[in-house]
């Protein structure tokens, strides 16, 4: 009996490592076969692509998973993660006014400080309510100056080569310069009304009205309702003023032409809305305006405050709209609610999120040695940024386990039969209704596009994908049905199977 006994353990372990080896086997065939069109772009293009089961962190795909590349916008799943477990969903931020001097017979007799509370959607509408609450309490002019202190991060380089161009030029919004002092995400506000007949001048107008500090170089005309609305604009800045330069069309009857464009500098622009503000409120202010980066903690009194929304509704629209200056903002945030040393610089705040990825990494793969995404920024707009397919999943995967802090989570990132770009509606029903999508796009100095994002299984339970592609030097640009489509199409080939 007993060599029988030993017999038979044998071949029961034989058969467990055929077994073994055979769903590994099967495993690697399912994902050779799984990512058909990716593979084919991994010809010539680099590719980083994973997919996993979430139960047991089966992988169900794979694809060169640990090969760190530029990751675009998906970089804000982590400033998202982080900022959602440093302050919890629930957090508002509070932007106030505060001064040393007392207040009589309607005066306040010293300077208005603006305390900037890194809001990453402070906008004007919350500037306005901020007003009027000052009003409110009784202050109808101030004696001294308006100041805005920006000193809860210090004073924030640009170091992006997007945002330092933008000093001078600009001809969009997502290159915006960060302060905690900030509004309107970092941008100037404007709308252009069209004339009541073809040949009758267009209007500009800013946003507050009366918004001081800009020359308006309006040269849109109006044209036949039946003629195609066409406009541009770029705000430009000589060293002293800035100047929104708008050209084009604008058909009679067509709706206002809203705009946004990146500022000069986001504290000084909170200067000039809030000194319109103030003037329109009728509360004249005697002294200038000064912008300072002081300690926010020796401005004396508080005399109005306005909270943001919740921060779970705020990265509703960070995801759903890719905005950069709300992801740099929760960085810089999560580095100076951790105490790190003022100034802050936005690849020091960043290290957070390089310590965030390490410890998903260490979660989901305790025995990897896959080393630690890189990153410069929480917005992906650094070309410094490095993440594999196994960082994406492997946050996921740890934020999937977050009890208190998955659904606000999982809720930011948008369905693509519901998200406002167009870029994931060309799917099919399972695409655009199974999963959630968190897209990531830099055309510059090589194509980037990236995915990542949640989608559920046919048995009800969760999977996590991660996918990064760039160009390559000898190749770098890929359209977008060499990207978008290859990994559309792969996904839906996984949507059907499982």
């Amino acid at each position: 009996m007993p060599p029988i006994a030993r017999s038979s353990g044998l071949a029961a372990t034989l058969i467990a490592t055929v077994l073994l080896w055979s769903s590994i086997a099967m495993a690697a065939g399912t994902g050779r076969a799984a990512l058909p069109d990716l593979r084919a772009l991994a010809q010539h293009a680099r590719v980083s692509a994973l997919v996993v089961r979430l139960r047991d962190m089966h992988p169900i795909a794979a694809l060169n998973p640990d090969e760190r590349l530029r990751p675009a916008s998906v970089s804000k799943l982590f400033s998202a993660s982080a900022a959602l477990q440093q302050f919890g969903p629930a957090h508002r931020f509070t932007s106030r006014f505060a001064s040393h001097g007392a207040i009589s017979h309607g005066t306040l007799n010293g300077d208005l400080v603006f305390v900037g509370g890194g809001d990453p959607s402070l906008d004007n509408r919350r500037l306005h309510e901020l007003v009027m609450r000052l009003k409110a309490r009784g202050v109808d002019k101030v004696s001294g100056n308006l100041v805005i202190d920006q000193g809860l991060w210090g004073q924030v380089p640009c170091l992006t080569q997007d945002r330092c161009d933008a000093h001078e030029r600009a001809s969009h919004a997502y290159s915006a310069p960060l302060s905690s002092a900030g509004v309107n995400f970092g941008t100037v506000m404007a709308t252009v009304y069209p004339g009541d007949s073809a040949g009758a001048p267009t209007r500009v107008v800013l946003h507050p009205e009366g918004l001081p500090g800009y020359r308006i170089d309006n040269q849109v005309n109006t044209v036949p309702a039946s003629a195609k609305t066409s406009l541009m604009a770029w705000r430009t800045y000589d060293g002293r003023r800035s100047t929104l330069h708008i050209r084009g069309t604008l058909a009679v009857g067509h709706g206002p032409y809203d705009f946004q464009r990146a500022v000069t500098g986001a504290a000084a622009e909170t200067a000039r809305v809030l000194s319109a503000m103030l003037a329109n409120a009728g509360i004249p202010v005697a002294g200038t305006v000064i912008t300072r980066s002081g300690n926010v903690n020796t401005d004396g009194t508080t005399l109005a405050r306005v909270q943001s929304a919740s921060l779970a509704e705020q990265l509703i629209a960070m995801m759903a709209y890719s905005n950069n200056y709300m992801a740099d903002t929760l960085t810089l945030d999560v580095a100076a609610n951790s105490g790190q040393s003022l100034p802050l610089s936005l690849p020091r705040a960043s290290q957070a999120l390089e310590a965030l990825s390490a410890r998903a990494n260490a979660f989901a793969y305790p025995k990897a040695a896959a080393g630690n995404a890189i990153f410069d920024s929480g917005s992906g707009l650094s070309l410094g940024n490095r993440v594999s397919a196994r960082d994406l999943v492997s946050l996921l995967a740890y934020m999937f386990h977050q009890n208190a802090l998955f659904p606000a989570f999982y809720g930011s990132l948008p369905v693509p039969a519901s998200a406002p770009s167009k870029t994931l509606k060309h799917g099919n029903s399972d695409f655009e209704t199974r999963l959630v999508a968190k897209t990531g796009t830099l055309s510059d100095p090589v194509t980037v596009r990236a995915l990542a994002g949640y989608f559920r299984l046919a048995d009800g339970g969760f999977a996590a994908y991660g996918i990064v592609i760039n160009g390559t030097k000898s190749k770098p640009n890929l359209t977008y049905r060499q990207t978008v489509m290859a990994y559309q199409d792969d996904l839906e080939g996984i949507l059907a199977r499982h």
